[in-house]
């Protein structure tokens, strides 16, 4: 009887290896069916290369230009004031910046009721207090900030970028 069982086990143990070799063999012909496409090149509308230097130097002045482009913005969300006018702040020029660049506030999202225009922020500045053109009653106001970034071409300050966020401010009540 142990040697029926044995063989019985040897058996059951064999088959199973055949099949699970049948399954594999079974999924590499398919894999086999599914690699065989063969695409041809294409000959319509193709044009050689004339200097391939030529296309990487395109390339890396895109990237330049776009890393110039690009903006790290520094501020926190809430600005505080006892008075309305004068307000405790952290609105900066990122280090990361290339350029200069100032900050506007504005009481309305279509950027028409102006209360602050900074002078220039060199890139790893900031400013920790502002004082609006006007003071503001008690209360919480989202404001509009415009980032402006601006650079010297051909001797005039040129815009290169802006970025507008949002800020609450916060006027204490007296």
């Amino acid at each position: 009887m142990k040697k029926t069982i044995k063989t019985a086990f040897l058996v059951l143990a064999v088959a199973l290896v055949l099949s699970v070799l049948s399954g594999c063999r079974k999924q590499e012909e398919v894999q086999e069916e599914k690699s065989g496409l063969i695409l041809d090149y294409a000959t319509s509308g193709v044009i050689e290369l004339e200097d391939p230097g030529t296309l990487q130097s395109a390339f890396n002045a895109a990237q330049e230009e776009a890393l110039d482009s690009m903006f790290s913005l520094e501020y926190q969300d809430d600005a505080f004031s006892d008075d309305g006018k004068t307000f405790r702040c952290y609105i900066g020029n990122s280090e990361n910046n290339k350029d200069d660049l100032f900050i506007s506030i504005y009481m309305d999202a279509e950027l028409t009721d102006e209360v602050y225009m900074s002078q220039l922020l060199r890139p790893g500045t900031a400013f920790e207090t502002i004082e609006l053109n006007r003071t503001l009653e008690p209360g919480d106001y989202t404001v509009f900030v415009p980032h402006t970034k601006i650079r010297l071409v051909d001797g005039e300050q040129t815009i290169v970028g802006q970025v507008v966020v949002t800020m609450e401010f916060h006027v204490a009540s007296n």
